[in-house]
Formats: structure tokens, sequence, C-alpha cells
């Protein structure tokens, strides 16, 4: 993107995951093509306030109450100069998605707490890049209503999911049979194909577990 003259103010939902860790990257490689203006997140105080100290929101949400506190203590120690607006819980996000200044909104959130402040969003016509799927399957029948209602655009955010829509843009209907899709991750990675073969559901957890100690 060297020489764009673009500039894009942007949301982040899900700020210190993978997909919303990834998008500041992108926002630190083109600090002339993004601003960030809002930031919302689980419990981790400590790398938002990294986060708050380096991209300067407006607005930065947590999951708790005690989270907010504990980021508003570790700024004040660090002496934050712009301190933003701190919220927390479903409202927060809400606060976050919909802050006025911000064009588009990354939502890297998991499960269905995306899909209110998505709904929200569109609502106030701000471009969606989605990493939250479960957005579209459960509330794809109210989702792609208000999308073409509001005219904005949904652009998939997430590896797979883009990599859909990359494959599918020029193609004329009926012009792609099939794609395959390939596990690139995930619990059962590193495990053989006959650890594999008796593996039942119960067990993903105990893998997930093992592979973060």
């Amino acid at each position: 993107m060297k020489g764009s003259t673009f500039h894009k103010r942007i949301s982040i939902l899900g700020s210190t995951g993978s997909i919303g860790t990834q998008t500041l990257e992108i926002v630190d490689a083109c600090p002339d093509n993004f601003s960030v203006d809002a930031l919302s997140a689980g419990n981790n105080a400590e790398l938002m306030a990294d986060q708050v100290m380096r991209y300067k929101p407006k607005v930065a949400s947590l999951s708790t109450p005690e989270a907010a506190n504990k980021l508003r203590s570790i700024l004040k120690e660090r002496g934050c100069a712009d301190m933003p607006n701190i919220v927390y819980g479903p409202e927060g996000i809400v606060e976050a998605a919909t802050v006025s200044s911000a064009d588009t909104v990354v939502t890297g959130i998991v499960g269905s707490a995306g899909l209110l402040p998505t709904i929200e969003a569109i609502k106030l016509g701000k471009d969606i890049a989605l990493a939250n799927k479960e957005t579209l399957i459960s509330g794809g029948p109210v989702i792609n209503p208000l999308v073409e209602k509001h005219g904005v655009n949904m652009l998939p955010a997430d590896s797979e999911h883009s990599a859909i829509f990359q494959c599918l843009q020029g193609v004329p209907p009926g012009g792609l049979r099939r794609i395959i899709l390939t596990a690139s991750g995930g619990a059962f990675r590193d495990l053989t194909k006959d650890e594999l073969f008796h593996m039942c559901a119960n067990d993903k957890q105990a893998v997930q577990g093992k592979a973060t100690t």
C-alpha cells in the first residue's frame, strides 16, 4: 500500500487476540493509512494498556469492571496523557463498535458476542471487516438485509473466509465447481493419523490444555 493516499479510521473488537494484533501490525506498517479510534478486548488489561499507550484510541473496552479498573490504574501509573473512555461489558463493546469517528469496524471477537455490535455499527453506516463467522451463522437473516439497506461493505478478514472471497472474484455464476479448504491448525494439528482416529469429542479440551502448557 506504499504510496496510497487513503486514510481509514478503525475500531477493533478483539484487539488482544490473533485478528486484533495482526490488524494492529498492519496499522504499524501503514501509519499514514490507518488510525485506531476504539479497542475492545477481554480481560487482558496489561496488553490493552500497551495498545492504548501506542495507538491512543478514544474508547477502550474490556469485558468486566475489574479489568476496566485495572486498565485505568495501569494507564495512570504510566502517566497516560490521552486517557480513553474506559468502558466494559456488552455495552462497552457496542460503544467501541459505534464510536462516531470510525469508518470501519474489525470484528475479531469470538462467538455471538459479535452480533449486536456488528448490527449497531452497520446501522451507523460503518464498513465491517468480519472475522467473526458466528455473526453470520447466528444472525445472517438480520445482518444481510441491514448491509444492503445501509449500503455498507462487509468483507471477510479471517484467512479461510478471505481466501474463499478472493477465489470468487471475477468468477461468473456456475464458473466454480468447488473449493477445498485444508486445515492449517487447531487443537489436533500435531497429532498423528492413528491418534486422530481414536480421538472423540471430549478429548478436544484435553488436547488444547496440553498445547498451552
